[in-house]
């Protein structure tokens, strides 16, 4: 005839078996060792120490990290203000480039007028004479 335990057997032998181990753990093989640690007071009081500069490490890591992600935000704002400058900027100066354009396409054409104007005049007063050496001409052929 075989025995098959039930589930809350089973359950009980492991709860039980928790229990001892971490009762031998403690009761047994933490102070035994303990007992049996034969380092000097100052080399466990440095082993301490060197767990407090472990752990004030990390906390300094942590902390350098956080500035480092905080400078990185802070130049990608800087950045982005740089470009939006420089892009107000060449706006500016693209438009200070288009006024002198103009300014100069409107000197060029009030010039050409002024010119055209000239010779409309030049050419109004040398036609008559124009006319007049030609009768001559055609008069003593």
């Amino acid at each position: 005839m075989t025995i098959i335990p039930t589930l809350w057997v089973m359950a009980l032998v492991f709860v039980t078996f928790l229990v001892l181990v971490y009762l031998l753990n403690n009761i047994l093989y933490k102070p035994l060792l303990h007992f049996m640690d034969t380092r000097e007071d100052s080399i466990k009081r440095d082993s301490e120490g060197i767990q407090e500069n472990i752990t004030d490490i990390k906390a300094l890591r942590d902390e350098m990290e956080e500035i480092l992600k905080n400078a990185k935000k802070e130049a990608a704002i800087i950045k982005n203000k740089a470009h939006e400058n420089a892009k107000r900027n060449a706006e500016i100066k693209i438009a200070q480039k288009k006024e002198e354009l103009e300014r100069k396409y409107n000197d060029f054409v009030a010039n050409l007028r002024s010119e055209r104007d000239v010779l409309k005049t030049s050419l109004s007063l040398q036609i008559p004479i124009f006319k007049q050496n030609l009768q001559a001409k055609l008069e003593k052929l």
